[in-house]
């Protein structure tokens, strides 16, 4: 290696240091497993062994507690004798709740590439 291409690969790995992360547009190309296509590649398919994602792009369950102030009027008039009650507030607690915003096919994703692209970090969908 001569001299001045020596220079040229320092000088590109000092570029390259200096941006450790890249985010580049994506297109969901399977989903189980998760492969990925980068708009900037997209003949070279992204296997999920390199890819991870982002909790809130897979489908999933929660636990939570849920409050909320005034829900409503009067219940239904019932029973004997007939009456109403008034609801001012419900809270739940360690509700369930199932999210279903699992990534599908032809999904566009917005990717960051770690340095060296041997990391795939799905982080939205748009």
């Amino acid at each position: 290696m001569s001299i001045g291409q020596t220079i040229k690969k320092m000088a590109k790995e000092a570029v390259d240091a200096s941006k450790p992360l890249q985010f580049v547009e994506g297109v969901i190309h399977s989903t189980s497993p998760v492969q990925l296509r980068l708009k900037q590649n997209d003949k070279l398919i992204i296997p999920s062994d390199f890819i991870h994602v982002a909790r809130h792009l897979t489908q999933h369950t929660r636990t939570a507690t849920i409050s909320t102030g005034s829900v409503g009027e009067k219940m239904t008039l019932a029973g004997d004798p007939e009456h109403a009650h008034n609801i001012h507030s419900i809270t739940l607690k360690n509700a369930t709740i199932q999210f279903s915003n699992a990534l599908q096919t032809g999904d566009k994703v917005m990717v960051a590439v770690i340095q060296g692209g041997q990391s795939f970090f799905i982080i939205d969908k748009f």
